[in-house]
């Protein structure tokens, strides 16, 4: 009886460790699929930053080059959503000024365009969540900031995007292939 009740015992315990572990994995698998870092094996990204006091954030697709530079075939005016899939989305939570352009607070779908030559162009549109391509309508494009272009010495296999705080500016880097793009902004 004494073994029989062990026996019990242990497969209880058994069930009750599993079952806690299926609810651990149920709930993961229900959560957005999303990343603090640019982690070169996801599929997605996600940057969030304070400036000073308010929260910013990028949410977009990390394509991989698979052998093309996608961003070098971008004939001139091509408008491009900035990642794969759905839409990037550009939140904050306060004004922004790009230059002397100003970005009231909200969310917006975000995109680059090739201007022409080395020359980009970053856009927001009030349109957000669009998949795929042609994306959103340019008539409902907001704000377009020129970008500064640059190349770096070593290539870059996965779309990212970083943005950082400085000195409570903001600072967006968008690298892929051998192509840099940057642009500076604060409240």
């Amino acid at each position: 009886m004494r073994r029989m009740m062990n026996i019990f015992g242990s497969a209880a315990l058994s069930l009750a460790i599993m079952a806690i572990s299926l609810g651990d994995v149920m709930g993961q698998s229900s959560a957005p699929s999303k990343s603090s870092t640019n982690d070169q094996n996801t599929n997605r990204g996600m940057i969030e930053i304070a400036l000073k006091g308010n929260n910013i954030s990028l949410d977009y697709g990390r394509p991989e080059m698979k052998g093309r530079d996608m961003l070098a075939m971008a004939p001139d005016g091509f408008v491009w959503r900035m990642g794969m899939n759905q839409s990037t989305t550009f939140k904050s939570g306060t004004d922004l000024m790009f230059g002397k352009k100003k970005l009231t607070k909200g969310s917006y779908s975000t995109w680059i365009k090739h201007i022409k030559g080395d020359q980009w162009a970053l856009v927001f549109n009030s349109e957000v969540g669009i998949w795929g391509m042609p994306g959103a309508k340019r008539e409902n494009d907001i704000l377009e900031i020129p970008l500064t272009y640059s190349k770096v010495d070593n290539i870059v296999e996965r779309f990212t995007v970083d943005i950082m705080n400085h000195d409570d500016s903001g600072h967006m880097v968008v690298t892929w292939s051998t192509h840099k793009l940057e642009a500076t902004f604060s409240p």
